[in-house]
């Protein structure tokens, strides 16, 4: 063999080397390049936990008021992607229970409608064996139970304050006032 042959077939071999190196470090690595691209961990959860403060229901449905008790979640209303191409948007689920005055009164006006895909983490809430009532910006009614179920959907853009928007939904939040998903 030459002597340009082996130099030539050197290089080669220290080439494939550092190919070879640079895939294993990058296999180690693979868990840790997303969050270093500045994408959010996959596995992390997208949905909060269940809140029970009124506060928020109220300013959002001021006409449910006085509010016996209301669980609530938020969670993201999109699968993540990475990069991720714009703002989040959200899906806030909830069940409000109010006083019977209350409830009699929104069903005054209401129409029969399908049940909800009440979220896991809310179906202990509900009212056994509902029979939903649609009184409209989205809500339905269990007037038995005097139980409201509700689906926000909202975007984070402050810009834009008319991007928020009601409208019933079968399943499945926003973070301005609540903890971010976790």
């Amino acid at each position: 063999m030459t002597r340009p042959a082996k130099i030539a077939l050197l290089i080669t071999a220290a080439v494939i080397a550092c190919v070879a190196a640079a895939c294993g470090v990058a296999t180690q690595l693979k868990d840790w390049l997303p969050g270093l691209a500045g994408c959010a961990d996959p596995t992390k959860p997208t949905k909060t936990a269940v809140f029970t403060e009124p506060a928020r229901i109220e300013q959002m449905y001021p006409r449910l008021k006085p509010i016996r008790s209301v669980h609530w979640q938020e969670r993201e209303a999109r699968p993540r992607q990475c990069p991720e191409i714009g703002p989040m948007d959200y899906e806030m689920n909830g069940l409000v229970v109010t006083d019977q005055a209350t409830a009699t009164s929104l069903a005054a006006a209401a129409t029969p409608a399908s049940a909800p895909d009440i979220p896991a983490d809310l179906r202990p809430f509900a009212p056994p064996a509902p029979h939903w009532l649609d009184i409209g910006d989205g809500l339905l009614l269990d007037q038995a139970g005097a139980t409201v179920y509700f689906t926000h959907f909202s975007s984070p853009r402050p810009s834009s304050p008319a991007s928020s928007s009601s409208r019933p939904s079968s399943s499945s939040p926003a973070p301005p006032s609540s903890p971010r998903p976790s």
